[in-house]
């Protein structure tokens, strides 16, 4: 196989500004996919979202007999034969030379989708902080679930995203840290962080970026 893919793989908790930052991926030259997930009211401008990327996700989640918002307490969570081969169709028909996947389940799945995603791709993660908090009052307001589920559901999220990123193992070099509020209040540094990885110039789409991170966007 010649030069492998450029993967920007988004790891991050529901409601943690995942979208906008996917969002700004687009914008700077990131295939974010052609079948994407629909904007709602909570993400009027797109999840940025590959259909069939979250419907493999849900797949290997059912396999583990959990769901996004059922977490799976096991950390060894297995994929059939079966969704193995629809993984690789998936990437065969996904890959591009400069790319991106992002879906909060990915922080369950992502010992599945490893091994498969480095055969054909550098991988950067994107590691997307936001405070706790702020993710937990997002979801509690968007399912009307109240406080104490949301917390529960995003807990296992946040140990996996603080496990990937602090004691994986993960180089630096092959990480890209967003931090939601700083991004929102200015985008540059991150923008420039972004553009380099991909061989842009620094300022490569700013005007764009900041015209699209709408600070209403921010549901709580």
């Amino acid at each position: 196989m010649g030069k492998k893919s450029r993967l920007f793989l988004v790891l991050c908790l529901h409601r943690s500004g995942s979208s906008a930052t996917a969002g700004v991926m687009h914008l700077l030259g990131i295939h974010m996919g052609t079948k994407l997930l629909s904007a709602s009211p909570f993400n009027p401008k797109g999840h940025f979202e590959n259909t069939d990327f979250v419907a493999i996700n849900q797949e290997i989640l059912q396999t583990a007999k959990a769901s996004w918002n059922n977490p799976p307490s096991n950390k060894k969570i297995e994929a059939s034969n079966f969704t193995i081969s629809k993984m690789r169709t998936f990437l065969a028909d996904n890959v591009k030379p400069i790319w991106g996947l992002k879906d909060p389940r990915t922080l369950l799945t992502f010992e599945v989708w490893k091994p498969i995603l480095e055969e054909m791709a550098d991988i950067t993660y994107v590691f997307i902080h936001r405070p706790f908090e702020a993710s937990v009052r997002s979801m509690a307001n968007r399912d009307r679930k109240g406080l104490v589920n949301a917390s529960q559901i995003l807990t296992p999220y946040l140990k996996n995203l603080y496990h990937y990123r602090h004691t994986y193992g993960i180089p630096s070099e092959h990480i890209i840290d967003v931090y939601f509020e700083d991004m929102l209040s200015d985008p540059k540094p991150l923008v420039k962080k972004f553009n380099e990885k991909i061989g842009n110039s620094p300022g490569y789409n700013l005007k764009e970026v900041e015209e699209f991170l709408d600070k209403d966007l921010k549901k709580f």
